[in-house]
This record gives C-alpha cells, sequence and structure tokens, in this order.
C-alpha cells in the first residue's frame, strides 16, 4: 500500500524517534511510504550523523498525498494530513484532555495510542471516533541485551529530556537522601534539556550531570556503563528511556502509571506507585492530573536494588526478553501495517 505520513523528524525526541522508526520499519514490510517531517534533520547537522543511511533516504524521497494519511505528533499538527483517510497516532501526557484536543482528535477518521491507559483517557475525555491501541517499539538491535560484570562503584542513572515532568529532581534528592558518601555509588543523568546543565553544578562529587546531544551509539554505551536505570516521571505518552534500558537487560525502577504502566511489571521492573495524584500546571490542553513523586519510595527501591543485585539483574533479563517478545519495532510496525491495510480495505 501506499502511505503519506506527516510528523516530527529528529532524532533526539519521542516523536522523532517514534516517526523515524515506524517509516523505516513499515517500509521494510513493503508500504510505500512518503513522509513529510517537520524539524527534519538537515544535511551536516548532529541530527543528520545520528541517523544512518537507511534513515537519510526516509527524509530524501519526495512527498506525495496518498489516498490513506497518518500524522503522529500532538494535536497542533493534525491539520496536516490531507488525505482522505485521516488516521492520527498521538498521546497525552495527563489523564484528561482539553476541549481543543478533543475537538482536533475529532477532526480525524481514526486515533491511534501507544496503551490502553490512553484510550480510556481518550475516550473519557471525549474522543468519539474509533480508537485503536498499537504499541510503540523498541530498537531491540542497537539496544541490545549485555551482560554485566560487578563493578567497583554501582552506578545508577536516568536520561531523556529531564524536565520537572520527569521527577530528575526528586531522584536526585532521593539518592542524596539515601546513601552516605563513603558508600561506592554514583548517579549520572543525562539530558536533552540545555536547562538542565544548572544541576552541573551540584557540590556532590557522585552526581554526573551532562547535557549533550548525544549520538545513538553513545547513549548506547551510557546504558552499558549503568547498574539500574530509574526513571520516577509523572506522566508519560510512551517513554522510550526505561523501555530501552530494559532492552538492554538493565533492572529499571520506574513509575506505574500513564505511559509506563504497561512495562511497569513487578515481574520484570520495580514499580514506583504514586503518591496520589496533582493538577498538571500550566497546560490548558491537558488539563488533567499526573501522578505525585513519593521520594522515600524511590529511596527505597534504590537501596533494594543495590543490596539485591542477583535479583536485579535475573529481572533485568527478563525484561529484555519482553521487549523482544512484545515491543521490538518489527513486531509494532507488523501491526501498524495491518492495521492500515484494513483500513484501506474497508474504504
Amino acid at each position: 500500500m501506499k502511505l503519506s505520513y506527516w510528523g516530527y523528524g529528529t532524532p533526539f525526541g519521542g516523536y522523532g524517534i517514534a516517526n523515524i522508526q515506524w517509516i523505516k520499519h513499515l517500509s521494510r514490510l513493503g508500504v510505500d511510504v512518503y513522509f513529510h517531517g517537520q524539524f527534519a534533520p538537515q544535511p551536516g547537522t548532529r541530527e543528520w550523523q545520528a541517523l544512518d543511511d537507511e534513515e537519510r533516504a526516509l527524509f530524501e524521497k519526495p512527498f506525495e498525498v496518498c489516498n490513506v494519511g497518518l500524522v503522529e505528533a500532538t494535536p497542533w499538527q493534525f491539520h496536516l494530513n490531507r488525505s482522505k483517510i485521516k488516521i492520527a497516532n498521538t498521546m497525552a501526557e495527563a489523564d484528561k484532555l482539553g476541549p481543543d484536543w478533543v475537538k482536533a482528535c475529532n477532526g480525524m477518521d481514526r486515533i491511534i495510542v501507544p496503551n490502553e491507559f490512553y484510550k480510556q483517557v481518550f475516550r473519557g475525555s471525549g474522543v468519539s471516533v474509533p480508537i485503536t491501541v498499537i504499541p510503540h517499539g523498541v530498537d531491540t538491535d542497537r539496544y541490545g541485551f549485555i551482560i554485566r560484570r560487578g563493578k567497583p562503584i554501582f552506578t545508577f542513572g536516568s536520561c531523556g529530556y529531564l524536565n520537572d515532568r520527569k521527577g530528575a529532581l526528586e531522584l536526585i534528592q532521593a539518592f542524596a537522601s539515601e546513601f552516605d558518601q563513603g558508600e561506592p555509588i554514583r548517579l549520572r543523568l543525562h539530558s536533552t534539556n540545555g536547562y538542565f546543565g544548572y544541576y552541573k553544578y551540584l557540590s556532590d562529587p557522585r552526581i554526573e550531570v551532562t547535557t549533550d546531544l548525544w549520538h545513538p551509539d553513545e547513549l548506547v554505551k551510557f546504558y552499558h556503563d549503568l547498574d539500574c536505570f530509574v526513571f520516577p516521571s509523572r506522566a508519560e505518552g510512551v517513554g522510550y528511556p526505561p523501555r530501552e534500558a530494559m532492552s538492554t537487560g538493565l533492572p529499571v525502577i520506574l513509575m506505574n502509571y500513564s505511559g509506563l504502566s504497561d512495562v511497569a511489571s513487578p515481574d520484570f521492573s520495580y514499580p514506583l506507585e504514586p503518591d496520589g495524584f496533582e493538577d498538571r500546571p500550566g497546560m490548558l490542553e491537558q488539563p488533567g492530573k499526573w501522578a505525585r513523586i513519593d521520594i522515600p519510595q524511590i529511596m527505597y527501591w534504590m537501596r533494594y536494588v543495590y543490596q539485591h543485585k542477583g535479583e536485579a539483574k535475573t529481572k533485568g533479563i527478563i525484561a529484555s526478553q519482553i521487549m523482544r517478545q512484545k515491543y521490538a519495532w518489527p513486531i509494532c510496525a507488523k501491526r501498524l501495517k495491518d492495521y492500515l491495510e484494513n483500513i484501506e480495505e474497508q474504504a
């Protein structure tokens, strides 16, 4: 089939990562995809260097409008979809949508969301068009499983666009409160949010903060150098970093809420339960609530993982298997391809 595809193209953001992977894997499955990317990487830039040859070719192919069109972005970009059959693959970061988001969604023919949590949020907020759940994938080839040997210094870590929503400050507070200076433990934080560089001035030498734009290979090395990944985010649409960490075999401590709830299983992770819920500030388009972070709970699980390294490694192995069995990009892309072909046949 032929598919027009609109969305963000940057490899340094969640939507952009998703769009590049969807298009790449749909193309491998025989779908003829025409991509119109916002913030598309330009030759010679750091973003362009982060792509491989196959991914760069996605941006070089001339665009055309097909019968079926898919836009993956926030609802403010839904108007870009000019196909006859208009589909939006989207998400949110709270438990309620504002009226403008609902209106934009109902202007589409169909909506795709990444998990059951957001299917309920969208439906409960007033989205009336058909909603289908198709999970986002993990690049299990790039973030391959490795066996980690014991190291003299046990390293916790977190990464992503670290801001108030991600709970990075609470993670720093939990680490500094739980572990004494004499313990062989450190915390590594990497953010694509330049403002997070403020935390480079922390006086605690055990906490390392970086804010450079990393090539994906550098991010792989970051995961490989950790012993445990911690992600106490208040709300996520999907949440790529903990899934990538799981793919490498890392034990993960993460919030059991919103887009993280489908991988926050005690069978293969260490879930953080919300300490109640609070209004998401300053977001008229998402006037809902997100999770309140319980710092003592983060402290408890970080100490627990440090003291139960064998159990934690076993959970990491199981998590890596789950990522490959359920969330590898080829599996998720096949579900999307089947869905799109079925829509086209019904039209």
